[in-house]
């Protein structure tokens, strides 16, 4: 695996599950409605191409790091059994005033917890301080600017669940439209086979 960076370069990074396209179009449907709906002014919707469930969040990695932490997750990740997963009733995350985040549910829970403990453990083995913030399980539609936001007490997720296959571990460039991202290392769940690593542009 190359990551064609120089030694010490810092990557802002995580680790997620992608969206097959049928999925991600279902959910830039959804998030186009909201948008549309009276307070979906007040969020700013992210990309639709960047939809993915975030099981670890890096922050910013040694490139050289993130080559060893891409091995280990392959490794780890090979032994989990491909599940299937569905979207599940839009909600505020964290709940309360809190709030920053209008997200989607997903279920069953289960599996894709226990997804998430196998990624942290590869993150753990690779010297990675453990995750403070525990896992819970969301994919964003978008990030609340101001307290006024969609009603989503009936807004039905897009009925379109699919197969759990793979890990991908991400490259996140920030820009002003919102973030951008790369998949760096993709790591098949259920297999031996090695993973695809993409080299980290300059």
């Amino acid at each position: 695996m190359s990551f064609g960076r120089r030694q010490g370069s810092l990557v802002r990074s995580f680790i997620a599950v992608p969206l097959p396209e049928p999925v991600r179009v279902g959910c830039a449907a959804l998030a186009v409605d909201l948008a549309g709906s009276p307070g979906g002014e007040g969020v700013r919707w992210a990309h639709s191409e960047g939809y993915h469930v975030t099981l670890r969040f890096l922050g910013n990695v040694a490139s050289e790091e993130l080559q060893e932490l891409g091995e280990r997750l392959t490794d780890v990740v090979a032994e989990v059994t491909p599940f299937s997963l569905s979207l599940s009733a839009p909600f505020l995350f964290p709940k309360g005033r809190r709030a920053k985040v209008v997200a989607l549910g997903l279920a069953p829970e289960g599996p894709l917890a226990e997804l998430a403990a196998c990624v942290e453990r590869a993150a753990s083995a690779s010297g990675f301080e453990p995750d403070s913030r525990g896992f819970h399980a969301h994919l964003t539609l978008g990030r609340i600017r101001n307290r006024r936001v969609p009603a989503l007490e009936e807004v039905s997720a897009p009925a379109a669940p699919w197969t759990v296959s793979e890990v991908v571990l991400y490259r996140s460039d920030l820009a002003r439209d919102g973030a951008h991202y790369e998949a760096l290392t993709r790591c098949p769940l259920g297999s031996e086979m090695p993973a695809a690593a993409v080299s980290l542009s300059p």
